[in-house]
């Protein structure tokens, strides 16, 4: 198999005409300035490359030219933009579980996903791509938006999250911190942390019989979804989270897949890819992003890939892109 058969791809079709419609603006001038054939979201829509679905956001972002874009798409247009498994959240007891289940259903039958990081005081619920370092912009706001909606909806409460994350190059605009009622950070995650009390607040929309109902079609597609994801696309959504932790081997990613080193090495190869490919694909886009999106250390940046030493970051980035991780980052920024 080619790589461009096992490139990671989005669906886009009702929810974008929707999208566009909402906003007033034309289908045909947004496409054709991401890019896109005039065709592609007629009938059911089709699915486009990750990197075309990333420009077709950053259009959205510039045509609509307004700054508070996110928070109209994730009141207004939140479930027809996000399609998540909306019954299995909405008849959830409380927030921590609708996000796991979001996350679960996300994980698996999408390029995105949402992680929840439940503890004592708080809970922390962080959107991100299986593929890439960063999500698009407006939709990664917007998600959070989504969310806070949702959990509103669902307690009949004006939750206001303890803190909201985004990338550091995120607009900025006074009209989402009064939205939220929290400030809102700069940096590397795109994410919202809750108090666990709000986190476990009862929702009113909890319903076990309506989930009972769902939950089977539910695993069903779920189960669909991971059939169809190739060992390239695994490896790489299993590597996402494993390098900034220093589990670099192949012997983690086999472990975390629940496969044998030898099954995953042989499945690679039969997509036409080997283990090393993907690991240095990887690398080389988490260290872009860590270079042109924070303001860490190259030597920081070479701990949170697994370096043994900063060296060894320059030569691997050498070979990744043809210069040095300092003269990549000026370039960048300039």
């Amino acid at each position: 198999m080619s790589r461009s058969q096992t490139a990671p791809t989005v669906h886009v079709g009702k929810a974008w005409r929707l999208i566009l419609s909402d906003l007033g603006l034309s289908p045909q001038t947004v496409l054709r300035r991401a890019g896109l054939p005039n065709g592609v979201l007629d009938g059911d829509g089709t699915r486009i490359t990750l990197d075309a679905f990333y420009t077709l956001w950053d259009t959205l972002n510039d045509e609509a030219n307004d700054p508070t874009l996110a928070l109209r798409l994730g009141q207004v247009a939140s479930a027809e933009l996000f399609d998540p498994a909306l019954f299995a959240a909405i008849c959830s007891p409380d927030m921590n579980t609708a996000a796991r289940r979001l996350g679960e259903f996300k994980r698996l039958v999408g390029a995105f996903s949402l992680d929840v990081d439940v503890e004592s005081t708080v809970t922390t619920i962080r959107h991100s791509c299986k593929f890439r370092p960063d999500v698009p912009l407006i939709m990664g706001l917007a998600e959070l938006v989504f969310l806070v909606s949702f959990i509103r909806r669902a307690t009949r409460h004006n939750v206001q999250p303890v803190s909201v994350e985004v990338p550091a190059f995120a607009p900025m605009d006074a009209a989402y911190e009064a939205w939220f009622g929290c400030p809102v950070t700069l940096g590397t995650n795109t994410a919202i942390t809750l108090a666990a009390a709000d986190a476990r607040r009862p929702f009113l929309t909890h319903d076990d019989l309506m989930w009972e109902f769902f939950a089977p079609s539910l695993r069903r597609r779920m189960e669909d979804a991971k059939r169809g994801e190739t060992m390239r696309t695994r490896v790489e959504h299993a590597l996402n989270e494993l390098l900034p932790s220093g589990r670099t081997q192949i012997e983690d990613v086999a472990r975390e897949l629940a496969v044998s080193k030898r099954s995953l090495q042989r499945r690679l190869a039969e997509e036409g890819t080997s283990w090393l490919e993907v690991l240095n694909l990887c690398g080389a886009r988490l260290a872009r992003h860590y270079l042109g999106s924070t303001n860490l250390s190259v030597d920081e940046v070479s701990f949170l890939l697994g370096f043994e030493d900063p060296n060894s970051l320059f030569r691997a980035f050498h070979r990744w892109t043809g210069t040095t991780p300092e003269a990549w980052r000026a370039d960048a920024r300039a």
